[in-house]
C-alpha cells in the first residue's frame, strides 16, 4: 500500500521529525508513505481568501491522478480508528493509492473539497498544524495494527 500526506506549513522542527520518524519506522515494513510539504501562503499583504486560494492550487498540482483523496476538516466526516482501518483495508486488497490532505492554519479550499473523495474530521478540537501530522501518522499505524492484529491498538 502506497500512502502520500500532502500538507501545508513551514519546515518540520526536529521535535515533529522525531514524532514522525517514531512512527515510520513501525510502519515501515507494512506500507509506504511519501510526504510533500507545501510552503504556507500567508503575507501580511495577502488576505484569507488569497492565501487559500493560492494554497489550494499548489495542493491540487501535487495530487496524484487515480489516488483516493482524503482532506482533513474540522467540518467533516468523524471516523474511528477501526473505520480507517477498515477503508485501509480495502485500499490494500484493491492497490489503491491514498492521499491525505491537511490544510494550512486557514483550511482548505472548496475546489479540494470537490476533489476528495472523502472529508474527515479527526476530531472537534482545533489541532496545530505540525502536531496534526504526527497525529496522522500514529493514526496510520493504529490502522495497521488493527489490520495486522497486534496489541498496540487495546
Amino acid at each position: 500500500m502506497h500512502l502520500l500526506v500532502i500538507s501545508v506549513g513551514n519546515k518540520l522542527s526536529p521535535w515533529e521529525n522525531d514524532g514522525i520518524n517514531y512512527y515510520l519506522k513501525q510502519i515501515k515494513n507494512y506500507i509506504n508513505i511519501d510526504f510533500i510539504n507545501i510552503k504556507s501562503q500567508q503575507n501580511p499583504k495577502r488576505s484569507k481568501s488569497e492565501v487559500i486560494k493560492l494554497e489550494t492550487e499548489l495542493i491540487l498540482k501535487k495530487i496524484p491522478q487515480n489516488s483516493f483523496v482524503i482532506s482533513w476538516d474540522m467540518k467533516g466526516e468523524s471516523i474511528s480508528s477501526e473505520n480507517l482501518s477498515q477503508l485501509f483495508r480495502s485500499s490494500m486488497q484493491k492497490n489503491i493509492k491514498i492521499c491525505f490532505v491537511i490544510g494550512g492554519s486557514f483550511g482548505l479550499g472548496t475546489e479540494i473539497f470537490k476533489s476528495s473523495n472523502k472529508v474527515f474530521s479527526a476530531s472537534d478540537f482545533t489541532f496545530p498544524h505540525r502536531l496534526f501530522r504526527i497525529i496522522l501518522i500514529e493514526q496510520i499505524y493504529r490502522a495497521l495494527s488493527i489490520i495486522k492484529n497486534t496489541p498496540y491498538h487495546k
